[in-house]
């Protein structure tokens, strides 16, 4: 009975550990002045699509991503493990075209997605594009949504677009 508790818990344990170890960053991230590093890493759900991240006091002050006219842009997605845990592979990418960061009711398109089960440690370059239509309205400017993005391994955070006139 001991030795199968005891199994059953390191088991669980180990789960848990590969958990923690989970971590991909997409950039430039909001709220992020510095180069990423793994304690970056967020966890969006959908009651906080930018992890712990206070949207309203770093959206104007985060380095944003130009998106012209056909939509298309390029973001960097950097793992800080390898295997699925550390997946570069986007799963879910989802717009706020009001940039408050309360509502995400846009998908976005991945053209090109990273790795799904990378064997290590690395960057990878991501296309995107916004859906034609799709105006960003948000920020100081007028011109600035918001992008949460959501790894295979459940960890990502947004990133501050902005669009060209």
């Amino acid at each position: 009975m001991f030795s199968k508790t005891l199994i059953s818990a390191a088991v669980v344990g180990f789960g848990f550990a590969l958990q923690a170890n989970a971590h991909a960053i997409i950039t430039p991230a909001l709220g992020l002045l510095t180069p990423a590093v793994r304690a970056d890493v967020q966890r969006p759900s959908a009651a906080a699509e930018c992890g712990k991240i206070d949207v309203a006091s770093n959206l104007d002050t985060s380095e944003a991503v130009q998106v012209p006219s056909n939509g298309t842009f390029t973001v960097t997605i950097t793992n800080f493990n390898g295997g699925v845990d550390g997946s570069r592979e986007i799963t879910q990418a989802l717009v706020d075209p009001t940039a408050v960061g309360t509502s995400f009711p846009v998908t976005l398109d991945v053209l090109v997605n990273g790795d799904l089960d990378p064997t290590g440690t690395g960057s990878q370059q991501l296309v995107v594009q916004l859906p034609v239509g799709t105006v960003c309205s948000g920020g100081a400017t007028g011109d600035k949504c918001l992008a949460s993005f959501t790894t295979a391994g459940k960890f990502g955070n947004c990133v501050v677009l902005e669009q060209s006139a």
